[in-house]
């Protein structure tokens, strides 16, 4: 939802941000938690439970990335934020926060491929055994 709202359409990408990065984790975690505990995600779940706590994970350094890179920007300010975001960083902030953003990205495709990777194993399982009770 970010990617529509880019950075220039503030409200919306805020909204889109708020729902997308705060929200995924915490669905991730309740969901591999309750999968976790049935018989056909036992073999997943330690990698389930593992990438589901890299997402958060990530959104923390996230929101540490750019706490960081606000406070360097306003040292390179005089000791305040600027007006309307610089095209460029000044010398001396880091633009970490980018890295961080494609982390949390990289975290739920990974999660949603093992999902969709296991679930086709289970179907593939489940189609054999309807296939040999017939």
């Amino acid at each position: 939802m970010a990617s529509v709202f880019d950075v220039t359409h503030y409200t919306g990408h805020a909204i889109a941000g708020l729902l997308g990065v705060g929200g995924f984790p915490v669905a991730v975690l309740l969901l591999s938690v309750d999968l976790g505990h049935t018989e056909e995600w036992l073999g997943a779940r330690r990698a389930l439970l593992w990438i589901a706590n890299l997402s958060w994970i990530s959104v923390v350094l996230l929101i540490a990335t750019l706490v960081l890179m606000t406070m360097q920007l306003a040292r390179a300010n005089g000791g305040h934020l600027p007006q309307h975001a610089p095209k460029s960083l000044p010398p001396g902030v880091l633009g970490l926060d980018g890295w961080a953003n494609r982390l949390i990205v990289l975290s739920n495709c990974l999660w949603c491929s093992l999902l969709l990777g296991m679930r086709l194993k289970w179907n593939k399982i489940v189609t054999k055994r309807r296939q040999l009770n017939l």
